[in-house]
């Protein structure tokens, strides 16, 4: 008796204080809370030396490739000895990329002949395969043919009582066999055609996982390694022209004359300066200078109830609207579960402030177009799943959090 009069007596209690924050919950904005986020670029020191970023700040807009600030280049050592060793490891350094670049070239070189043959070779084979389906169309035509006469044959014996109904039927099936041969080797013809059509224009249908000959493929990767040393070899004979300058000057005894080099730092990505060195720090190769939010591949990081969090799915659509900005930004919900540890590339790592924040967490990746002037990087806002706007709009969040815990009140019980 006691007991139903405690569970009486919780009840009404958790009523009243639903109905409590369903009151308070009316007022507050629809959506879940949520932070965006993105992908960092790290920018790293390529020798030692000294940072001068004096007009670069955290929340500063930059654009890929934009040169950021400089590095005031301090060899591995103040003696002259460390200086040429840096100088002949750099020469060592260029030498060996632009000897590796020459071998990359005559491998691409020697796969593009290769690749050359192959599409020669394959025409020739689909001439030669249409010349055959091409013999075997008129053999099924003159099969039709002779079909089709003794078909005519046997039904005009059998109108005249010379022979059996039988044989009608067996000549009858007999013509429509050979038509369909005749119409396989046609569609055969066909589908050699395209097939021959598409190897003249350098495309391999059916050869491969994809429309291009290994070789070909081969040669796409290489010249993509190419392209990445002529980048490393133009920044390695820049600071190799440095090193030649300052040796020059050694030699020359005019120390106090000596320039400082320096190497120019650019950003990597287009978006917003997420952390940032001090000025003037020094740095050895490999340090991390700077990061930068890649403003070009951003999400929403929103977190949500477990009854949110059910009525979601992968691929759904939904809105992001920041607190200070009217027009909604658009995406498309990427992932959803339990939150995980910080231990992440994106930047901020955190959940979005809000009363849920320690249950589910989704991703919305925003498909919208972003660039470093209108950035959201770090903006606080709401999102709303266009899949459970309608049915959802009348539901409080208090009280959903109110409800899990009668359940769990009643499973102890």
């Amino acid at each position: 008796m006691i007991t139903r009069g405690l569970k009486l007596f919780a009840g009404v209690g958790a009523v009243g204080f639903g109905i409590w924050a369903m009151a308070g919950s009316f007022t507050s904005s629809a959506g879940a809370p949520a932070v965006v986020s993105g992908q960092t670029a790290i920018i790293r020191a390529v020798e030692n030396g000294y940072t001068s970023l004096d007009t670069l700040r955290r929340g500063s807009a930059v654009q890929r490739g934009e040169t950021i600030g400089t590095l005031q280049l301090s060899p591995t050592g103040d003696n002259n000895s460390n200086k040429y060793m840096t100088l002949v490891q750099t020469k060592g350094r260029v030498d060996a990329i632009e000897a590796e670049i020459a071998t990359l070239q005559a491998q691409i070189r020697d796969l593009q002949v290769r690749t050359d043959k192959n599409r020669v070779a394959r025409i020739d084979e689909l001439n030669s395969k249409l010349a055959e389906a091409n013999a075997n169309l008129g053999a099924a035509q003159a099969k039709e043919a002779a079909a089709n006469t003794v078909l005519e044959r046997q039904k005009k014996l059998y109108s005249i009582g010379y022979t059996v109904k039988l044989s009608v039927e067996a000549a009858d099936k007999t013509a429509d066999a050979a038509k369909l041969d005749r119409t396989a080797a046609e569609k055969q013809i066909a589908t050699l055609q395209v097939q021959l059509s598409a190897a003249r224009d350098g495309t391999f249908l059916q050869d491969a996982y994809n429309d291009a000959a290994y070789s070909q493929q081969r040669a796409d990767q290489l010249r993509l390694r190419v392209a990445d040393l002529q980048a490393e070899s133009q920044q390695q004979n820049h600071l190799l022209k440095l090193l030649e300058g300052d040796a020059r000057q050694i030699n020359a005894s005019d120390r106090s004359a000596a320039p400082n080099p320096s190497v120019a730092i650019l950003s990597p990505a287009s978006g917003i300066v997420w952390s940032v060195a001090n000025s003037g720090q020094y740095v050895r190769a490999g340090d991390e200078i700077a990061r930068v939010i890649d403003c070009s591949q951003l999400s929403a990081n929103a977190t949500v109830s477990a009854r949110e969090y059910a009525a979601v799915r992968d691929g759904d659509r939904a809105l992001f609207r920041q607190e200070d900005q009217e027009q909604p930004w658009k995406g498309t919900v990427a992932w959803a579960g339990v939150p995980e540890s910080n231990d992440s590339a994106s930047i901020p790592a955190m959940l979005a402030p809000g009363p849920n924040n320690s249950q589910y967490r989704i991703i919305v990746a925003l498909d919208d177009v972003s660039n470093a002037t209108n950035c959201p990087a770090g903006k606080f806002g709401r999102v709303v799943f266009e899949n459970t706007r309608s049915k959802d709009g009348w539901r409080v969040p208090a009280l959903d959090r109110l409800t899990a815990m009668m359940i769990d009140t009643l499973h102890l019980q």
